[in-house]
């Protein structure tokens, strides 16, 4: 737990050393010209923890029914993952035109985050 409120407290301070000169000038941050989607890294993160879950559910119940369903594994998979980034896309676009940078700024800080504990992992080479 202490080592993920540090990867927290480096990657708010790099965001404040960056991001708040940026703001200082007084200019609003670009307006985007479509609605907010969810970032590319954020969809391939939910497609392999979705695609991960589905797949030991279908191993579960294939056990449980003395079956084989590993035909099925890919389609369903596909399926889930598709409605489940549609989903999100639905709801983000959603958001007042107004909000959409502090939005897009939002989920980029997500996504800067998951990297920095990526990064953290990586290096330290955890066993």
């Amino acid at each position: 737990m202490k080592k993920f409120f540090q990867v927290l407290f480096v990657v708010v301070v790099l965001a404040a050393v960056f991001a708040v000169p940026v703001f200082a000038q007084g200019e609003n941050p670009p307006v985007p010209t479509s609605p907010v989607e969810l970032p590319v890294e954020l969809q391939a993160l939910l497609a392999a923890g979705i695609g991960y879950l589905v797949t030991q559910g279908l191993k579960s119940l294939s056990q449980l029914l003395k079956s084989d369903l590993s035909g099925w594994g890919a389609a369903i998979t596909a399926s889930v993952v598709t409605t489940v980034i549609y989903f999100f896309n639905a709801i983000l676009s959603a958001v007042p035109a107004s909000a959409q940078p502090s939005v897009a700024i939002g989920l980029m800080l997500v996504v800067s985050i998951l990297g920095a504990f990526g990064v953290h992992s990586t290096v330290k080479g955890k066993k």
